[in-house]
């Protein structure tokens, strides 16, 4: 079903989206009821532990799970480009074609429910990803200049060769790859060049979201700064939007506009990088924010998060990190907490949210006293900003 967007800005609406495993010995709830939007050329942050949900979420909304996964309930409303520039598309894709498969300008098509034919044009064309480990991603029986030229043969049947070839060089020129080295076989490339390659087959069709599945996995630190560099350059040239997968807060705090921190399942805290750096309100982000070093000033204790993640075919009632908050009372137990919004200055662009009972006013009477809470946030965030 197509809807109104009204923001013209706005490219992706995800609602009460759903996922769950089957499994020999229990149901995986990976996904429980997740909310969120992305605005066109915003790059969102999906940050939390292994096992948290944060690829099924974006694989979800690709529609690129496959069983047992299943999509038990929700809607993922895209909103494609409002002008359909007729250069675009061949003759695979003529506008008359184009318009048959997407709703009309300004309305919304449900990913999850969308047809065969829907799905062979959004993705790459309008969705592309940046899959976890190049080195898996690529195929090693063709070179790297091929396996583009193989993408836009496929979408691009009526490009002429002369036409594809350019755009292969053009592509490897703009991700920082020699044009020579379209020869290559993924085992010949470093692993800082193999995930340049995997971006530029991303970018082949100039997509308007590109989902990246922890992109600096498995690189050595000056190789993961040259590729973030990158990333950034090529997001601020080409305006995609970008979903970032990882475990490493500290990436996204660098170059997240937004960020989800996700546990078990769910989202637990929405803000701007600013906002979850200076004031972290739900207590796993307050966590994950001290659980790596500063590089600058002296030397700072670091805090680890006590525990487990919970399995997700058991997870426990009311809030599901209660079982290792510092800071849970008897509601944690027996309530399902909420996203809630809340705005740290008059003036913010993106109105924050946070799951916890510690800010619902429903049950502040039940819970630690706010002050000593508050208490505790200055004494930490005291000892951050003199590090």
């Amino acid at each position: 079903m197509a809807q109104d967007r009204g923001d013209t800005t706005l490219l992706l609406d995800v609602q009460r989206l759903g996922v769950e495993y089957a499994a020999e010995n229990g149901t995986v709830k990976a996904v429980n009821d997740v909310s969120f939007t992305l605005r066109r050329g915003e790059i969102l942050g999906l940050a939390g532990e292994s096992g948290s949900g944060k690829s099924t979420l974006a694989y979800a909304v690709a529609r690129l799970l496959r069983p047992p996964a299943a999509i038990t309930q929700g809607q993922a409303l895209y909103y494609p480009r409002v002008d359909l520039d007729v250069a675009r598309y061949t003759q695979k894709h003529k506008r008359q074609q184009v318009q048959e498969i997407l709703p009309e300008a300004g309305m919304a098509l449900d990913v999850l429910h969308a047809s065969d034919r829907q799905l062979q044009y959004l993705r790459w064309n309008e969705i592309a990803v940046v899959f976890q480990s190049a080195m898996n991603a690529l195929n090693p029986v063709m070179t790297i200049g091929d396996q583009i030229l193989d993408v836009l043969h496929t979408h691009r049947p009526g490009m002429d060769k002369q036409a594809r070839q350019a755009r292969v060089d053009e592509l490897l020129r703009l991700v920082g790859i020699s044009t020579d080295r379209q020869h290559s076989y993924s085992h010949e490339l470093s692993g800082g060049m193999r995930q340049r390659a995997i971006i530029a087959i991303a970018l082949a069709l100039n997509p308007e979201l590109i989902i990246l599945d922890e992109p600096t996995t498995a690189l050595d630190v000056v190789v993961q700064r040259e590729i973030l560099t990158e990333l950034l350059r090529l997001r601020k040239q080409l305006n995609f939007a970008v979903i970032f997968i990882t475990h490493d807060l500290s990436l996204l705090l660098e170059v997240a506009d937004s960020i989800a921190i996700m546990y078990a399942g769910r989202i637990v805290e929405t803000g701007s990088r600013r906002d979850i750096y200076r004031h972290p309100r739900h207590p796993y982000s307050y966590g994950l924010l001290n659980a790596f070093p500063s590089l600058v000033g002296p030397k700072r204790k670091m805090y680890s998060i006590p525990g487990s993640p919970p399995d997700l075919r058991n997870i426990p009632s009311g809030c599901a990190f209660r079982t290792r908050c510092p800071l849970a009372f008897s509601t944690c137990a027996q309530h399902l907490p909420v996203l809630l919004p809340y705005q740290e200055e008059e003036q913010a662009t993106v109105t924050a949210t946070v799951a916890c009972h510690l800010y619902n006013p429903a049950y502040r009477e039940q819970a630690p006293a706010l002050k000593e809470i508050e208490q505790a946030y200055a004494s930490a965030e005291k000892q951050r900003r003199r590090s």
